[in-house]
């Protein structure tokens, strides 16, 4: 057989599939196994393919798009107890963005849709 790179298998060769591994090779992402969260900003959705928790391709799991309506709805109930406050002299940055929905901008250049916060408190 052939995989899609075009490494070729022989026959009778086993293959492991290995997510966890996939997910901290030093290769694709930069220091694994350090929790920095900063390394997603901004938010670049990765391809099926490069971020394998739910397959990709013909094979995709079935219940991806609830997993994912399940974790909006977590960090909704979470976000829903705290207040916040906009960073000192993040306030006049904001102005309208060019986009074609309605949002907003902290940069003249159109170049960061990121509104920093601090949470004030929780309730």
């Amino acid at each position: 057989d052939i995989l899609p790179d075009g490494t070729k298998i022989a026959a009778g060769t086993s293959l492991f599939y290995y997510p966890l591994g996939m997910g901290r090779d030093p290769q694709r992402y930069e220091d694994p196994d350090v929790f920095r969260p900063e390394r997603w900003i901004p938010f670049n959705k990765p391809s099926d393919f490069d971020f394998p928790v739910f397959q990709a391709g013909p094979r995709i799991c079935l219940g991806m798009k609830m997993a994912i309506l399940e974790a909006k709805i977590v960090t909704c109930m979470i976000l829903k107890k705290f207040t916040f406050t906009l960073l000192p002299g993040e306030k006049e940055k904001i102005v309208p963005s060019l986009m074609l929905t309605m949002s907003v901008c902290n940069s003249l250049n159109q170049d960061s849709f990121n509104l920093w916060l601090i949470p004030k408190s929780c309730q």
